[in-house]
């Protein structure tokens, strides 16, 4: 898919030659990609991913080509051919993002929800801007926020997710939102919010 990708975006890739050698960006950038659970009662569980299109489509597309090229590529495709290899991405990404509650089998997130092709394509034209502008201290625009959620039917004591690994490493983040009425005019009553004691603590990969 990689090589198709290229020989289809010469045109482009021919425009933005001098501006891509007279800004260096730098070679290697960890993922930006992040996950958040919240997990309620009755099984429900809310998924957002943060995900930064841009290295994902391109470990997916051009894998081994530096990170400008792939941009100016995949910028200058058409909607239409933008939006079919990108639906089949979106597709993998959906099969990859698995839950596992207590110790039943991995499940698999429903209603996602998140930007589509036109918006990915159009913030990878503004992070390639940023990159040409900024050089190494571009902005990430193409990290885009998805959604999606699962219902297990029972109460949850632990979870565990899965992610692609198109995503590289990615720092996740559980919530089990305390809830309460709070009455007009009133305060409402203490919520703890001391740190507990956990044995998994976020770590550098």
């Amino acid at each position: 898919m990689g090589k198709r990708w290229m020989r289809r975006g010469w045109f482009g890739m021919s425009v933005a030659t001098a501006l891509l050698v007279a800004s260096p960006i730098a070679a290697h950038e960890l993922s930006d990609a992040s996950a958040t659970l919240v997990v309620r009662d009755g099984g429900y569980v809310q998924l957002r991913l943060q995900i930064p299109w841009a290295e994902v489509l391109h470990a997916a597309w051009m894998p081994g080509r530096p990170m400008q090229e792939f941009l100016v590529v995949a910028t200058s495709r058409s909607r239409a051919d933008f939006a079919k290899q990108f639906a089949t991405i979106e597709q993998s990404i959906h099969r990859g993002t698995q839950l596992v509650a207590d110790a039943s089998a991995p499940v698999a997130f429903t209603r996602w929800q998140g930007a589509t092709a036109d918006e990915v394509q159009d913030a990878l034209k503004r992070e390639l801007m940023s990159r040409l502008a900024d050089g190494v201290r571009f902005e990430h625009l193409s990290r885009l926020a998805v959604t999606a959620e699962v219902t297990t039917g029972r109460d949850i004591a632990a979870v565990r997710l899965k992610l692609p690994a198109s995503f590289g490493p990615a720092l996740l983040t559980v919530y089990r939102p305390e809830e309460r009425w709070v009455k007009s005019g009133e305060l409402s009553s203490p919520v703890n919010v001391a740190r507990r004691p956990s044995s998994g603590a976020a770590r550098t990969p």
